[in-house]
């Protein structure tokens, strides 16, 4: 059977943390960075309060996130989407080498932190100061 960055097709994206994490400081940092880009206080109270629930098995930096905060409104998240999705929207940025930094919000709440350079490869988190092309969609 074929893998992909030492893991296989079929098998679950994320290893769950048990107990959960605080966000490392390259993390936070990073997670404050993008939230920074959209006006929107309960994104930022989300990122205040965001614990690490996952890590990708790919072996990059990726991180699944849950937050106490309250959700962000529906319509709020339609007025943050590209394409007015009320369900969806992410701030993303491009790093050196190649990566993209992504933060994605689903229902209305923090759901991960994808850090991406290709399938399977263990990119560093990007230090915010060389991020560039920040997109909230």
């Amino acid at each position: 059977m074929s893998t992909r960055g030492g893991v296989t097709p079929d098998a679950p994206v994320w290893t769950e943390l048990a107990p959960e994490r605080a966000p490392s400081d390259e993390e936070r940092r990073l997670l404050e960075w993008l939230a920074a880009a959209v006006d929107e206080p309960l994104l930022h109270d989300h990122v205040a309060t965001a614990a690490v629930t996952a890590v990708c098995r790919c072996g990059c930096p990726s991180v699944r996130l849950r937050s106490a905060a309250a959700p962000i409104p529906e319509a709020r998240v339609s007025q943050l989407s590209h394409g007015s999705r009320p369900d969806y929207f992410s701030v993303s940025a491009a790093g050196p080498a190649g990566v993209q930094v992504v933060l994605h919000v689903a229902r209305g709440r923090l759901l991960e932190l994808e850090v991406f350079a290709g399938e399977g490869v263990a990119a560093p988190v990007p230090d915010v100061r060389d991020l560039t092309d920040v997109t909230v969609s």
